[in-house]
């Protein structure tokens, strides 16, 4: 059971991709190997280089609630269409419908975002039209009740827009690629050029961040801890929420990525894999 959960926690549970054949690959569809420049190794060969893994996907655990939030949208449209006729006063039961539908939008694909998103970051909210949406709501109060309807189709156009960011966001694999390493040879030395460390020493969690502008995308160096062994997990993150595996046929890289593509963020090739994690399956 052990070695099943340690083989697993490279290439993915199983339970992850159910009726499929590619749960039980080395490689699934999409999946490239990283530049030759780059020490790079798979589960099935082990010895020393970085390998993938892969993370739990988010879309199926979204899209129950996302689905659910669609429904509450139009919903808060009711008292609008007929007012005075709700059980109860028609600005709040529009302020519960409405609140519930981006509360299942919004808050699960948070809780599942696996990127370590720092300071304010609204993604994957489209905040303008949101923004214009409660300013409309207030005057529609004071002012006009018509311009209710004017507020709900800039909600709309925001719900819709932020559904196309997540969906945008999901659209290349999650997997981060690790490299285990001896804490003694752990230093700035080690470090490729570009990276800016945020720490002298290894620890878990954020240890260093790419400080070139790379668009949507951002880059980070984690360290982690399974038993005995220690890890760097390079990580490339969309809009600070989703890690994005970036040799994946799907990856779009702009050419700073690429440039910080070309090779691997460290100078060593680290220790040898583990020989709990080493598994043999069958290519997709």
């Amino acid at each position: 059971m052990q070695q099943g959960a340690d083989q697993d926690w490279l290439l993915g549970n199983p339970l992850w991709w159910p009726n499929s054949r590619s749960n039980q690959s080395i490689t699934k569809l999409d999946e490239k190997n990283p530049p030759v420049s780059w020490d790079f190794t798979s589960p099935d060969i082990g010895g020393r280089g970085w390998m993938r893994q892969r993370l739990q996907p988010i879309g199926p655990q979204i899209l129950f609630t996302t689905a659910w939030s669609l429904f509450f949208l139009i919903a808060s449209a009711i008292p609008l269409i007929f007012p005075d006729e709700t059980p109860i006063d028609d600005q709040n039961l529009a302020i519960i419908f409405f609140s519930i539908s981006w509360i299942l939008v919004l808050v699960p694909f948070l809780w599942f975002s696996n990127g370590n998103s720092e300071g304010l970051n609204f993604f994957p909210l489209e905040i303008i039209p949101f923004i214009l949406g409660i300013v409309l709501f207030i005057l529609h109060i004071i002012i006009d009740p018509k311009l209710g309807w004017l507020g709900y189709l800039f909600f709309s156009y925001s719900w819709f827009k932020t559904v196309n960011n997540i969906s945008n966001s999901l659209s290349v694999n999650s997997a981060r690629w690790l490299l285990p390493i001896s804490i003694s040879d752990f230093s700035d030395n080690i470090f490729n050029e570009g990276w800016t460390l945020l720490t002298k020493n290894f620890r878990n969690g954020l240890i260093a961040t790419y400080s070139k502008n790379m668009a949507h995308y951002s880059a980070e160096i984690t360290g982690l801890t399974r038993g005995n062994n220690k890890f760097i997990a390079f990580s490339i993150v969309y809009q600070g929420r989703i890690i994005h595996d970036p040799f994946n046929n799907k990856f779009l890289p702009s050419v700073e990525l690429t440039r910080l593509l070309i090779n691997p963020p460290l100078k060593i090739s680290g220790e040898s894999w583990p020989s709990n994690l080493i598994v043999i399956r069958e290519e997709e």
